[in-house]
This record gives C-alpha cells, structure tokens and sequence, in this order.
C-alpha cells in the first residue's frame, strides 16, 4: 500500500465518519444541535452531505492509479483545495471554536497533499 493510498483512505474514513454520514443520517432535531444550524436550513445541510460524499467518490478515483504507481494529480489537487479550503474557513468563521480538531486534521490532510505533490515518488513508494 502506498503512502498516498493509506492518506486517501484515511481521509475518507474521517470525513465519512464526520462530515458525510452525520449531514445526511442524524434527524433533523440532533443535527440542528450539534451543528447550531435552523431549521430552514436542513434541506441545504443535507446537500451539503450529498456534496462532501461526492467528494469522497472522487478521492476513491485516486486509490488505484496510487496503487499503480501513477500519481493522481486531480484528486490530489481537489484535495488541496477541499482541504485546504476547509480549514482556512473554519479559522475565518470562528468555526474552529465548535471543534479544534477539524482544522488541525483537514490542515494536516492538505499539509500531507501539498508535500505529496512536492515527492510524487515518494507518495507513490510502499508504505507496506
């Protein structure tokens, strides 16, 4: 498994488990709360969901051609921009209040993207 791999993975596996399946499973009332958002406002959480997942879909395209040896130059840089993005948002917004740890993890994760693309071979070597 390549060190790109096992990032792609992880980085599904925490935005599943965080972001994905929260906006789209928990009810209304649980997600209101634990997110501050109104209730005219669900609809377009649960897009938000739909969103994220779909971002997710296109980093599990990056999966094989990592194991293959071929860097996956537009997943990589989508994942710097959703990455990235993310967590210079939550330091503008303040969102980081809610949970420190979302902007320390997507930083990370764009962090090791950034640097990825810096060594591709080194992204693409077996990790195990």
């Amino acid at each position: 498994m390549t060190y790109l791999a096992l990032l792609l993975i992880f980085k599904i596996v925490v935005t599943a488990v965080t972001v994905s399946l929260p906006f789209l499973a928990l009810p209304g009332a649980k997600l209101q709360a634990q997110f501050g958002i109104g209730a005219d406002a669900l609809p377009l959480a649960r897009l938000y969901g739909i969103a994220v997942t779909a971002l997710l879909v296109g980093y599990a395209g990056g999966f094989a051609p990592a194991q293959a040896g071929v860097f996956p130059w537009g997943v990589v840089i989508m994942g710097i921009a959703s990455n990235l993005g993310a967590t210079i948002g939550l330091i503008v917004t303040g969102g980081w209040r809610r949970s420190i740890a979302a902007p320390i993890i997507f930083g990370a994760i764009a962090a090791a993207l950034i640097a990825s693309t810096l060594s591709p071979a080194l992204a693409l070597s077996r990790a195990f």
